[in-house]
């Protein structure tokens, strides 16, 4: 991994809050314009419970060009038109925000005002785990599980 400035670790964080808004939107999207069969407890927060149901407009993808495949703990979200991708944690609301280092590499390197922030990973998996525990170190990353970290908020610290 390269050395990061002050201000390249900031703007990594402040991706992280963005990929945590359009997860967010995304799932809402998926709750929305699908058919779940037990919609009224995901939107309780029940996440764990989304599936690859029917959509509700007969189209493909969700509005936006989304295109999305729930599978086991996540749900993978690629908008055809810009090739922006999120694999979103589920579960329940505050899982929304978890980060897996190699997803999370994955969606800045597809997110077009962020992809020149891969310039400091040189291994996308391994480099962004160290930089995800150096984060955990300095008491601004939780670690949840496996891999997968989220962003403390400052009321959380």
């Amino acid at each position: 991994m390269n050395s990061l400035t002050k201000e390249t670790m900031d703007e990594l964080l402040a991706a992280m809050d963005t990929y945590k808004v359009i997860a967010q939107e995304l799932i809402d999207k998926l709750i929305s314009e699908t058919n779940q069969p037990e919609k009224s407890e995901i939107i309780k927060g029940g996440y764990y419970l989304l599936s690859n149901a029917e959509l509700l407009n007969g189209e493909e993808y969700l509005t936006g060009n989304w295109y999305f495949d729930v599978h086991g703990e996540h749900c993978m979200f690629e908008n055809l038109e810009t090739g922006q991708k999120l694999e979103v944690s589920l579960g329940s609301t505050d899982d929304i925000g978890n980060v897996d280092p190699y997803f999370f590499y994955n969606f800045l390197e597809s997110t077009e005002n962020l992809k020149h922030l891969i310039q400091y990973f040189e291994n996308p998996f391994g480099d962004m785990l160290n930089f995800f525990e150096v984060l955990e170190k300095r008491k601004m990353l939780l670690h949840i599980h496996g891999v997968e970290y989220r962003k403390i908020l400052q009321n959380e610290k």
